[in-house]
């Protein structure tokens, strides 16, 4: 079991949710074309990654934000780690080297948006900017106690502290693949 300071970990949550958000802002400079680009006919576009991201951050949001109205404020200084937890945790983070563990998103968390690509992204900006108040406000909950349903398999429900590293991680992820998509639009490489 692995035992986090609670105030570390939500500074660090924030400073990753910044950072995410931050880099996010780079796409908003191609065009709705570029955004939509698919390096192959099976992969993913940077409009459908940010679509997918919009699902399950939709999803733990609006869990995160009836779970965190119906709880007490309390003052803890530890969020705890399980075994299970860091073992998904591992899963979803890109590694060092920046390769990641292969997964399939479940189908209902695939998109088949027909929303603009800029519309698509500000979506994705303006949950940060919740996740950003959820990050601010969990310093008052105790994020053992509170349980969010996995967006994975509804069978299995993690702590709050486990779940906002999910998210992190999980928007790390895409991030990361979003960019790889980005180095493969021919525009962008000849500019």
């Amino acid at each position: 079991m692995c035992l986090f300071n609670k105030q570390a970990l939500l500074s660090e949550l924030i400073d990753r949710t910044e950072i995410i958000t931050s880099n996010t802002k780079s796409f908003l400079r191609l065009s709705e074309a570029e955004l939509n680009f698919k390096p192959s006919p099976q992969s993913w576009s940077i409009v459908e990654i940010y679509a997918h991201l919009n699902i399950t951050n939709k999803t733990y949001i609006s869990s995160i934000i009836k779970k965190m109205m119906t709880s007490r404020d309390v003052n803890t200084r530890n969020v705890k780690s399980g075994w299970l937890a860091s073992w998904v945790y591992e899963r979803l983070m890109p590694r060092a080297d920046g390769t990641v563990y292969k997964a399939s998103s479940p189908k209902n968390f695939c998109s088949t948006t027909k929303k603009s690509a800029f519309k698509v992204m500000n979506e994705f900006l303006e949950q940060q900017d919740i996740m950003y108040d959820i990050l601010q406000h969990a310093s008052t909950k105790d994020l053992d106690d509170i349980t969010v349903p996995f967006y994975y398999s509804k069978l299995l429900s993690f702590s709050l502290g486990n779940t906002l590293r999910f998210i992190a991680a999980h928007n790390e992820r895409h991030l990361m693949q979003a960019y790889q998509v980005m180095e493969k639009i021919p525009m962008v490489q000849k500019g």
